[in-house]
């Protein structure tokens, strides 16, 4: 694997500079989870610790995919680099990826990189290798537009159930899809009455749209299972359900669906009158179906996990592998991690055990290190008990306490504040904080 390199941003939103890994070369055929990344635009990206802000590098990218046997590289304009400049660095880049392959995996395609002169044209190359054509590329692209087009006139009652009318084709489940891409999107990035807007715009087209009915459908007969739902009650759920609830049932209570279940399914089907065991018998085929996606989606996401381990575990540097590849350690990494200490200790593998969790500690130090200091400072506060608990707190930490970071302790309160609605949790959060910023600003 060709690790990325670490270089530091200044970010355009808040000027404050850190640091965040970049790709050069992208070989799927040794790093697969990094397809996903590249497809979906979020390659070199990274979220500015300070502002929350997310940022994009236009950085030069190699790419390669051996199962197609593609070897392509983009180079941004706005890097301004000359023919000759331009050779050199596809040189360097080639070089580096066929310096990391063994000599059995070297192939002459490999010498000649197809040039792309745009990002977007490298994606729908890449995607066509998914089985995306132009046309359906065409169609996600004015699906996209009529997510922009409709979050902005939703205020306008006459124009907005005009433009929904003339585009009822376009208002299907890749649409909603897209229509939460921006909301995830929007929230990622802090820009929070974007991402509010949007999710009304998602609310208000539910129930005038056929795919939203049917996301109401589904959320509904989910609804009615409960918060605790044993396996008699979504049996009886199952049975009763048509086929698109008894997908969203399935789903939601996939815990519950084990032998036993389909054994007592299958015995409940065959009591029934003949004319209705075939509509029964299709739904539990199609529940079937179902979960066996999500299977493979679980796998798949574990395969990706583990190669990320078994990367960090052979880099020369463990230290310095994590802080390339923080971006791609989530909890399933860790849970994975953990699981592999546990069977190391089981089996009696010292040796193994011993590395795992050295691992475990590089990362989660690393993971505490990445987190900017208020916010750390923040959640010191927080844990800490009233008023004792909090005045030592900010006095051990007084050089932190500016008015930079009161700013922010009150724009935090403010942003619980607003999302606490009826949790009570939460609205005890920001008390607390209300409490902590009085001590703060007397300077206790």
């Amino acid at each position: 694997m060709l690790p990325p390199t670490t270089t530091t941003i200044p970010c355009p939103h808040c000027g404050a500079q850190y640091q965040a890994p970049i790709f050069h070369v992208v070989d799927v055929g040794e790093t697969p989870e990094l397809k996903q990344v590249v497809l979906a635009g979020q390659l070199n990206a990274s979220q500015c610790p300070h502002c929350r802000q997310v940022n994009y590098v236009a950085a030069p990218l190699l790419y390669h995919d051996p199962e197609h046997e593609f070897l392509a590289v983009f180079i941004p304009p706005q890097l301004n680099l000359s023919e000759n400049q331009r050779q050199k660095l596809i040189g360097d880049l080639t070089k580096a990826l066929m310096d990391s392959l063994p000599a059995e995996k070297r192939r002459g395609y490999m010498l000649t990189p197809q040039q792309f002169l745009t990002m977007d044209s490298l994606l729908e190359k890449l995607l066509g290798f998914e089985g995306v054509t132009p046309e359906m590329l065409e169609a996600s692209r004015k699906k996209a537009q009529l997510v922009e087009e409709l979050a902005r006139i939703q205020n306008d009652g006459i124009a907005f159930n005009v433009t929904v009318k003339e585009n009822e084709a376009l208002l299907d489940e890749e649409f909603f899809r897209i229509l939460r891409s921006f909301q995830l999107s929007a929230q990622a990035e802090a820009r929070e009455e974007a991402a509010k807007s949007l999710a009304e715009l998602e609310e208000r087209l539910l129930p005038i749209t056929e795919f939203g009915r049917k996301v109401l459908k589904q959320r509904q007969a989910v609804e009615r299972l409960g918060e605790r739902p044993t396996r008699r009650s979504v049996l009886e759920a199952i049975l009763k359900a048509d086929m698109d609830e008894a997908e969203a049932i399935a789903v939601a209570a996939r815990p519950l669906m084990d032998y036993s279940f389909f054994l007592e399914l299958a015995e409940r089907i065959e009591a029934l009158p003949p004319d209705e065991r075939e509509a029964q018998e299709a739904k539990r085929e199609r529940i079937l179906e179902v979960l066996n996606i999500l299977q493979a989606a679980d796998q798949q996401v574990l395969a990706e996990a583990n190669q990320v381990l078994q990367t960090l575990l052979a880099a020369p540097d463990m230290e310095k592998a994590v802080r390339e590849m923080l971006p791609y350690i989530d909890q399933t990494v860790m849970t994975v991690l953990l699981a592999n200490i546990e069977e190391a200790q089981q089996r009696g593998a010292t040796a193994a055990s011993e590395r795992l969790k050295e691992l475990w500690r590089i990362i989660t130090e690393t993971m505490e290190q990445a987190i900017p200091p208020e916010i750390r400072l923040l959640y010191l506060l927080t844990e800490a008990e009233y008023p004792q608990g909090v005045k030592a707190v900010l006095q051990e930490h007084k050089e932190e306490i500016t008015p930079e970071f009161l700013d922010f302790l009150r724009e935090s309160i403010e942003a619980i504040e607003k999302q606490a609605a009826d949790d009570e949790n939460q609205k005890a959060v920001a008390r607390h904080l209300r409490n902590v910023l009085t001590l703060a600003q007397l300077g206790v």
